[in-house]
């Protein structure tokens, strides 16, 4: 086979298409025609250089990276919504037996305890002690309930145009209740009132920042202890717990027995920075 023959083959010879029969031929060619050689030669060089070219123009500018950063954590939160929810739908198959098993568990106490003469066990100063299950299930109940209630968007049936409404708040919650001003985040307050939070006066305030609805709780934290149902984050200096439920976000701190809730739309991370300028 003459040269001109071959050199439409040298290139698919180099990129391995070729048949076994034409790898033959080309091969046997190049044993014998120096000038193919040194095209083969050349057209190895090229494609070195050009590998080398594109490589070097290839490097990802900061901007891709930062998209590409946000596309992987938007990713995340998806996949952590998800399973959040089927956490949360879990939950709700198994939370009437979780209610039930306690509450038959306190009758069992409370009936062996009467038996054995309670009022006797009274006057040494012995209680029956709630359990652990209970309590954890209260708790959890709680969080459900503020994110309720902030979900209803009722509006707030107290203005607050004073001070003195503040003090008479406090009053009623029983922890010291303040206006705090969420100006930095583009909030603006709308108005507030003490709901009943299981069994327990808590101030609620509304706030709309930046175009979503915000609710905050001010409330006893030894009554309402949030944290053991929340996940630990650290915001800053200030120590936050963090948690989701049914899709909107929920951050709780707590300060001298002073506990803020922060319940809204916006993702966990602004919510927690939310809480954590409450600190």
């Amino acid at each position: 086979m003459n040269c001109r023959n071959m050199v439409p083959l040298l290139e698919p010879f180099a990129d391995g298409e070729l048949s076994p029969e034409k790898v033959v031929e080309v091969e046997q060619h190049l044993e014998e025609c120096a000038l193919c050689v040194e095209r083969m030669r050349l057209g190895h060089a090229l494609r070195v250089s050009l590998r080398q070219v594109v490589q070097s123009s290839s490097v990802p500018s900061d901007a891709f990276r930062a998209r590409l950063a946000a596309a992987m954590e938007a990713t995340r939160q998806r996949e952590w919504d998800k399973q959040a929810e089927e956490s949360r739908l879990e939950r709700q198959r198994m939370l009437p037996w979780r209610m039930i098993l306690p509450v038959a568990a306190a009758a069992s106490l409370m009936l062996v305890w009467t038996s054995r003469g309670g009022d006797s066990m009274s006057h040494r100063g012995t209680t029956p002690v709630m359990s652990s299950t209970a309590d954890t299930e209260a708790t959890e109940a709680t969080i459900e309930e503020l994110v309720s209630r902030h979900i209803l968007g009722k509006p707030a049936s107290t203005i607050l145009p004073d001070q003195n409404l503040v003090q008479d708040m406090a009053q009623e919650v029983g922890v010291p209740v303040r206006l705090p001003s969420l100006v930095q985040y583009g909030g603006h307050f709308r108005g507030g009132s003490v709901v009943p939070v299981h069994n327990m006066a808590t101030a609620s305030l509304s706030y709309e920042v930046a175009g979503h609805s915000v609710t905050l709780y001010v409330y006893d934290s030894s009554r309402l202890p949030l944290a053991r149902r929340l996940n630990q984050r650290w915001v800053g200096d200030a120590e936050v717990y963090v948690g989701k439920r049914r899709g909107y976000s929920i951050a709780a701190n707590e300060h001298s027995r002073v506990g803020y809730a922060v319940a809204s739309d916006l993702s966990d991370t602004e919510t927690a920075e939310l809480v954590a300028a409450l600190h």
